[in-house]
């Protein structure tokens, strides 16, 4: 396997995937015994998964491909799954703002940023 380390991340982000949508599915068929914000925030979490998570993955392997150290590539895709099960976790169980939704969609923003900054490094250095 050439890429071992993003295909071990892209593959435990895919069964979060699956579990996310799974719980939409879940809320909304009981739509009627969950609090009223609480459809809308499964679908939300879900949502912004989708929308960070592929681009955290394709810098995760430009990274792996650039032999950017394991060690690096392990903390980025562990504070991935991390940061994204938090936010899920905040969303999902807390109407309105709350430190682990906060600490989730912060977080990914900021592991994009210093792996976007990485691999510009990297092109300079190359």
């Amino acid at each position: 396997m050439i890429v071992p380390i993003t295909a071990l991340y892209a593959g435990i982000c895919g069964a979060l995937a699956v579990l996310l949508a799974n719980h939409v599915l879940y809320v909304r068929l009981r739509a009627a015994s969950q609090p009223k914000w609480r459809p809308d925030a499964a679908l939300r979490v879900q949502a912004n998964f989708v929308e960070n998570v592929p681009l955290a993955l394709v810098l995760l392997l430009l990274l792996e491909l650039n032999q950017a150290p394991a060690a690096w590539l392990h903390g980025f895709g562990a504070s991935l799954v991390v940061l994204r099960v938090l936010h899920a976790y905040g969303l999902s169980r807390f109407e309105g703002a709350n430190y682990p939704r906060l600490i989730g969609a912060q977080g990914t923003f900021v592991l994009l940023s210093v792996m976007a900054v990485a691999l510009i490094y990297a092109f300079f250095q190359a």
